[in-house]
């Protein structure tokens, strides 16, 4: 080659080279920004918004897991000597108290009968910054978080009360809690609706099979409550933060769920919008978070409150339930643990990336952000 095209081909040469450096400097930033965005969730990303929780201490969930360890080898050395209950359907629920307490535990979520209640643990605050934990004394052992009033001041919970459960509220303001509901009927689950008004889940034990239905009060909280649904295993509601529905789950046929949405307190057709439990609405009420089955697991969700815009938060890589958006919806905090029956506090953004455990000191569940 002469020295003349030699030169004639350096500038072709600098430029397939220039090309080659950007193609290559593209790639790489490509690849930072997917690390960046798989990063884990930084501590000054967490908003100190308290999560309420039902908190157990390292030592009250250690011997717990050791005691239901303990139940399942004996019974695995034993065998089975009788027939396990079997599970309560929608068509032969009977009004007895072992069925009342099978079916509270199955839409709370807390596990098999008799399970929680050597360790029940207590309600509690938890900072997510600072993983500080405060226990709310004024409620009872057991006592399950549901929902924050708009100023994040009140708390709506389920205490126990003998063989019932009723709903009560907590004041952060001067740390008192008042009775919202009262028997007959078990009050299992309730969320702040427009005008002041709290929507329940109340199970009516009276009634042969039993009934779970959605119910609202007056304007203020006041007595009585209306029905909404007539059941009979409708449970779980969730309502919009500016008052425009409400969600709920139905058991159309155990164990199988399904998220319905009531378009406000006067609308008589509920409207179904996915399979899945534990609806969550995010702050400014654009997104439903919700857990749906994937083949034996469930994995956390998003929709929108009209059921479109269907998708997963994040890969799933276990059991996953009771997702909570945080107040700045950037975040989600759910429950999953690695050996069951620990219940640890994990969380993600709200776009699926970053997943990290928030807090395993201990167990945490139901949270409420």
């Amino acid at each position: 080659m002469k020295l003349r095209d030699a030169g004639k081909m350096l500038p072709t040469v600098q430029r397939k080279m220039s090309r080659t450096v950007q193609h290559a400097a593209g790639l790489a930033g490509i690849a930072l920004c997917l690390a960046c965005g798989l990063t884990s969730v930084r501590d000054l990303e967490l908003p100190e918004d308290p999560i309420a929780v039902r908190y157990r201490t390292p030592e009250e969930a250690r011997r717990r897991a050791e005691n239901y360890h303990d139940q399942r080898e004996r019974y695995r050395q034993s065998g089975p000597t009788r027939a396990r209950p079997r599970r309560a359907g929608r068509n032969d629920f009977v009004a007895n108290q072992d069925a009342v307490n099978e079916f509270l535990g199955r839409i709370l979520g807390a596990g098999a009968p008799g399970e929680d209640q050597q360790f029940p643990g207590r309600l509690a605050l938890l900072n997510p910054r600072t993983r500080e934990v405060e226990v709310v004394g004024a409620a009872r052992k057991g006592s399950i978080p549901l929902a924050w009033s708009p100023d994040h001041q009140r708390l709506l919970f389920t205490q126990p009360l003998l063989q019932s459960l009723q709903i009560y509220e907590y004041s952060r303001t001067d740390d008192t809690v008042r009775a919202v509901t009262h028997g007959p009927m078990a009050h299992a689950q309730a969320c702040y609706g427009p005008e002041g008004r709290i929507v329940v889940a109340e199970v009516d034990t009276r009634e042969d099979p039993v009934r779970s239905r959605i119910a609202v009060s007056g304007p203020g909280g006041r007595a009585p409550f209306t029905m909404l649904t007539r059941g009979p295993t409708d449970h779980s509601p969730a309502c919009h933060p500016e008052g425009r529905g409400i969600a709920f789950v139905r058991e159309t046929a155990s164990p199988r769920t399904e998220i319905f949405f009531l378009d406000g307190i006067a609308d008589p057709t509920p409207r179904r919008l996915s399979p899945g439990r534990h609806p969550s609405f995010s702050h400014d009420g654009e997104w439903l978070a919700y857990a749906a089955p994937v083949k034996r697991e469930l994995r956390i969700w998003r929709m929108r409150p009209d059921g479109s815009g269907r998708a997963p938060i994040g890969r799933g890589l276990r059991h996953e339930t009771r997702p909570a958006v945080s107040p700045d919806g950037r975040l989600v905090a759910y429950v999953a643990a690695e050996d069951r029956p620990r219940r640890h506090l994990y969380l993600r953004r709200f776009d699926g990336s970053g997943d990290r455990i928030l807090f395993a000191d201990g167990d945490c569940e139901f949270p409420v952000w």
